[in-house]
């Protein structure tokens, strides 16, 4: 077998299981062409099966049209499910408040999850190669950068998953050459304005007159990186757990200033990522000027200091406490019905509980593993971990701030934005019941989506079993 064919099935024999619903993102370019074959080259063998999403920028007109013809040509070649969006990347932009690429990889991102969760998928398939690695370890070292920074792009995070990382584009040029298949070439992969681009045309062809080994050696830096990063990170998800206090359901975590201070400066800088990580669900626009102001915040800490940070987060210091909360004031109202967002009815456990204002009534029951579960999915129907819920669970409607982590990912997600991605009319959003256990944690986005904390597992004992019918 080829070597990149051993090293393909490889890698997604570690990040694919067997029936797993696999959504590959296909521009038509070399790399997401070879990562499509590829994968369909194993998915019978490996008991994985595929869909093909592409997304359509509209920034180089006819070029991403044709683009968008080829990639469904070639689902169709293959017989595989295709989906596809038109989104006016220059456009939205404008609403984000970003640079291009970073908005086509937002848009991008989220319209994949969109897919993913209308077909009831399980993991995205993204192709980058050892090429974009070594790009974006130099790109992250001329920005500056940390640790994670060296460790580049991580082959698995949430449901995404890169099963090319340890492929380089000469190798996958080669695979589809030998194959007769043909690919689309992005013309903007050539404009000198954008840093990947300079990096990749002239920066790592000069790196290479000083050691031909350059890109192996860049590789093995983010493997070292990346192990100890991981070490680190736990010991620093360990000490969070140990000094941060959550309250408000998650909108306000806080710090004993004086335990905080006596943390090493480099673990006070991983505790302050991690709160900040927790908070908002991601570190985009947190850069190492933020973390620093923060830090300086805990150094000469006064009663009423404050610090804003992007992504509406505050930093308030107290008596002897550092509160990081989310700020209300950016958050759209909704109009509610008097006092609906604020009302919390505890479900009977077992038992039915009807709510009104949701026009739902919850069934409730605890069943013993294993569970056959239907199919497909009923959305009204949520199997939970009845350890890990607790036995109080409340129903509530959409608060401001709202966070839940949606089955299958890792960070957490705005609800406004879940509901958004979604695609749920505003009108109907306050009315759409909300599961929380006592910390008032969301468990479950009724008609909608679990959360991943609370999902059964092989170790589950108990199981919760909740339906909602509609009298």
């Amino acid at each position: 077998m080829p070597d990149i064919l051993k090293k393909t099935r490889s890698a997604i024999i570690e990040l694919i299981s067997p029936g797993d619903r696999v959504l590959v993102a296909v521009s038509g370019g070399v790399d997401s062409l070879a990562l499509l074959y590829l994968l369909e080259q194993f998915s019978k063998e490996l008991g994985y099966d595929l869909f093909v999403a592409h997304l359509n920028h509209l920034s180089r007109g006819k070029e991403s049209d044709e683009e968008a013809r080829f990639v469904r040509k070639e689902a169709d070649k293959l017989s595989l499910p295709f989906f596809i969006e038109e989104i006016d990347v220059a456009r939205e932009k404008f609403h984000l408040k970003t640079s291009f690429q970073e908005s086509a990889r937002i848009l991008r991102y989220r319209f994949l999850e969109k897919i993913l969760l209308s077909t009831k998928g399980s993991k995205i398939a993204v192709g980058h190669t050892a090429d974009d690695q070594v790009e974006t370890i130099l790109m992250n070292l001329f920005r500056g950068t940390g640790l994670r920074g060296l460790a580049g792009i991580p082959e698995k995070r949430g449901n995404v998953v890169r099963p090319l990382l340890r492929c380089t584009r000469s190798e996958l040029e080669q695979f589809l050459n030998d194959r007769n298949l043909a690919y689309r070439t992005d013309s903007s992969n050539h404009e000198k304005k954008y840093l990947r681009n300079r990096i990749r045309h002239d920066v790592i062809p000069f790196l290479k007159t000083f050691d031909t080994a350059i890109s192996g050696n860049l590789l093995g830096l983010a493997e070292i990186a990346r192990e100890e990063d991981d070490w680190i990170s736990e010991k620093t998800r360990e000490l969070f757990s140990q000094l941060v206090t959550i309250r408000k359901g998650r909108r306000d975590l806080c710090f004993e200033m004086s335990e905080f201070q006596k943390q090493p400066q480099a673990m006070k800088r991983r505790l302050i990522r991690e709160v900040l990580y927790q908070l908002k669900g991601d570190l985009r626009a947190i850069t190492a000027l933020h973390v620093r102001q923060v830090l300086d915040l805990f150094a000469h800490a006064r009663v009423g200091s404050r610090l804003k940070l992007p992504g509406n987060v505050r930093v308030s210091c107290d008596y002897g406490m550092m509160h990081f909360s989310l700020s209300k004031k950016s958050e759209d109202s909704l109009v509610f019905p008097p006092g609906l967002e604020k009302k919390t009815i505890r479900l009977k456990v077992p038992g039915v509980t009807s709510l009104a204002e949701g026009g739902v009534q919850l069934h409730a029951r605890l069943m013993e593993p294993p569970v056959v579960f239907p199919e497909p999915v009923d959305e009204k129907q949520a199997y939970l971990d009845f350890e890990k819920t607790g036995e109080f669970i409340g129903a509530r409607f959409f608060q401001p701030g709202d966070h839940f982590v949606p089955l299958g990912m890792r960070g957490h997600k705005k609800l406004k934005s879940y509901f958004i991605d979604r695609k749920i009319p505003r009108e109907k959003r306050p009315f759409i019941p909300i599961l929380t256990n006592a910390e008032d944690d969301i468990i479950w986005i009724y008609g909608e989506r679990i959360s991943d904390r609370f999902c059964i597992s092989d170790k589950t004992q108990k199981v919760l079993f909740i339906e909602g019918k509609e009298p």
